[in-house]
């Protein structure tokens, strides 16, 4: 089976210091990222999917630590 992303939910919008986001995969794996220092972590999830979000997690680490979304 093909793991891709199913749904994106962005946690603080409106708390720049707190924002999060929370993954959920096709398999119903969900998959935590926190801002981190200058870059983010993620939990919660195997490696394989780990790597699936990685892209989308690197697009959204502007927006982690207080900046827009992305398009």
């Amino acid at each position: 089976m093909k793991i891709y992303i199913k749904r994106i939910e962005y946690l603080g919008e409106n708390q720049p210091s707190r924002r999060a986001l929370k993954i959920t995969l096709n398999n119903k794996t969900v998959i935590r990222v926190d801002r981190c220092w200058e870059s983010w972590q993620q939990y919660g999830g195997t490696l394989s999917e780990l790597a699936v979000t990685q892209p989308t997690v690197q697009a959204h680490n502007d927006w982690l630590h207080g900046g827009p979304r992305p398009i």
